[in-house]
């Protein structure tokens, strides 16, 4: 076997925070090292010939071959076993007790996992007029796509007591809608962008700007999860209030589209296909994307045509090794059938659009099944993490979610046997982001980390991991163990971090962290039913001149105008 490490990441300069010090932006990605944490292994994987659906809004340039890739287009898409792509909702995980078989939790974990669920309105939330909303992701005041969608999840979850909070309550209704209006707003400014700012106040220096930095945008990491949490925000949301006018909304229609047309263009990212159309009239699209710190030009590391689409960065913000990111290929594939249903209920006028899901939902998970799966000497064959169509697989997983782990809590229909193997891989010392240890807080602890954060914590366990451990388990006592552990693990703060040191927890990095809270909180929230007990919530800025109703938990809240 070849192997190499994955890609070192430089740690902020402070540990309190890895995503830069600069009022949120940041820096220049630091060039690639063969200091990361571990070894990513590489292997080879037979070579399945795969096909692409024909894409209407695609740019081809004139310096490559357009017959050549023609061509390629009408080739069938390859075979998809035979299963039922139907979208289930709830998804199967978290199992869910809190009702039939309620754990008792003691009286701190309770108030822990209360404070974890109004954190976000607490502390990163404003609520701006014309029903938009701004959700930062904590101690960096920017707008990710993916935290701040995750952030509010617990408020959508439909098996709470009464059902969604948002279907209990006008006041966070109008919080969430407003979120995937702003939300809606960002994907048509940048398709590609993934975090954003609350206005145009920044003055972006040159070597920024030529990051695709500008205006609204803060950061220009293309991550395909970002658009996956987005329509999974949309998707929940319809779910909870299927009449809510912001769902009809032509921005979110719009937003959909482009996101299902961008995915298109981007499974033949290595011919340098991109979208265009009325749509993608945004600064940075008129090319193909590239990206300073990628290789090649910005380009990447080559890849074939697999089915799968194409992403520059992981969930982590961290550059991609390979380019066909497994676990957001996977969660493609769910956002793609949640899409697919929504236009078919919703956006009629949207031509073809649940077809164009659908079918592009096909060809990626075609694409995972023949190209994402390999054999491991030890485990069997097991999902790689990232995988080029060439060949080559990395296989570890990546604390942040979407992860391999994450695939059942996902919604993806994955292959059982496959799965469990895979998830013996990732709890051993084999996936080289692996950690376990002792310390006099927690005791005996183990779980994983990622590479964004061996620069400041080099034995780093992810308190995400931990609690995605516990959303895809069956096994109610070990999900309480893990709720017990992580509420250990808050080193007397309370609060979950982006990463701790197996060995001593009062080191972490980031002490505000909402995205991990939301996801703490979904954990306690799946096996009891008192939290949040009495705890009320209110929003941090309310700069709407109408503030609505509030339902049972909904606390006194002041207008900033």
């Amino acid at each position: 076997m070849q192997r190499r490490r994955p890609h070192a990441t430089t740690a902020a300069t402070a540990v309190h925070s890895s995503r830069g010090t600069e009022r949120g932006m940041n820096s220049k990605r630091p060039r690639r090292s063969g200091r990361g944490y571990g070894a990513a292994v590489l292997i080879s994987a037979s070579l399945l010939a795969g096909g692409v659906c024909t894409f209407l809004t695609i740019a081809l340039p004139e310096r490559h071959d357009a017959n050549a890739i023609a061509a390629a287009s009408e080739r069938a898409p390859p075979t998809l076993e035979a299963t039922d792509r139907t979208n289930v909702f709830p998804p199967r995980y978290p199992v869910v007790t809190a009702d039939e078989n309620p754990a008792r939790l003691p009286p701190g974990v309770l108030s822990m996992c209360a404070g974890a669920l109004w954190h976000t309105l607490r502390t990163t939330t404003i609520v701006l007029p014309e029903d938009q909303t701004f959700v930062h992701t904590g101690d960096i005041d920017d707008l990710w796509l993916r935290d701040s969608a995750g952030q509010v999840h617990p408020l959508l979850l439909p098996w709470t007591g009464g059902g969604a909070l948002v279907a209990q309550d006008e006041r966070l209704a109008r919080v969430v809608s407003g979120l995937i209006r702003r939300c809606a707003f960002y994907v048509r400014h940048d398709p590609y962008a993934n975090a954003f700012r609350i206005d145009t106040s920044y003055v972006f220096n040159a070597e920024q700007r030529a990051m695709g930095r500008h205006d609204y945008i803060s950061t220009w990491n293309y991550e395909l999860d970002s658009g996956c949490y987005f329509l999974r925000m949309v998707y929940f949301y319809w779910k909870a209030l299927p009449d809510a006018p912001i769902l009809r909304d032509p921005s979110v229609r719009e937003a959909v589209e482009m996101l299902v047309d961008l995915w298109t263009a981007e499974q033949r990212h290595e011919d340098d296909v991109h979208p265009t159309g009325d749509l993608f009239d945004c600064q940075n699209c008129k090319d193909p994307y590239r990206y300073p710190s990628l290789s090649r030009g910005g380009k990447g590391a080559p890849t074939k045509f697999t089915g799968m689409t194409w992403t520059g960065f992981r969930p982590s913000d961290d550059e991609c090794e390979l380019h066909y990111l497994v676990p957001a290929n996977m969660f493609a594939v769910v956002a793609l059938g949640y899409a697919a249903e929504m236009a078919d209920a919703l956006w009629t006028e949207s031509e073809g659009l649940a077809g164009r899901a659908a079918r592009l939902a096909h060809e990626i998970d075609a694409g995972i099944q023949a190209h994402g799966v390999v054999n491991h000497d030890k485990y069997g064959r097991i999902y790689a993490y990232e995988v080029d169509g060439l060949g080559n697989s990395v296989l570890m997983d990546d604390a942040n979610v979407p992860s391999l782990l994450s695939a059942p809590y996902l919604g993806y229909k994955y292959d059982k046997e496959v799965y469990e193997n895979t998830r013996r891989f990732i709890f051993s010392r084999d996936n080289p982001t692996y950690q376990k240890g002792h310390n006099h807080i927690t005791g005996e602890i183990e779980g994983y980390g990622s590479p964004h954060m061996t620069g400041a914590i080099q034995r780093n366990i992810w308190p995400m991991a931990m609690a995605m451990r516990g959303l895809t388990s069956d096994d109610r006592e070990e999900k309480i163990r893990i709720i017990n552990q992580l509420h250990k693990a808050s080193a007397g703060t309370l609060w979950m971090h982006e990463s701790f040191d197996v060995s001593r927890p009062q080191k972490f990095t980031r002490a505000w962290f909402c995205w991990a809270d939301a996801l703490f909180a979904e954990l306690v929230l799946s096996v009891s039913g008192e939290c949040p007990g009495v705890e009320t919530y209110n929003v941090m800025e309310w700069r709407d001149p109408v503030l609505q109703e509030g339902g049972p938990f909904a606390g006194t809240q002041e207008q900033k105008l």
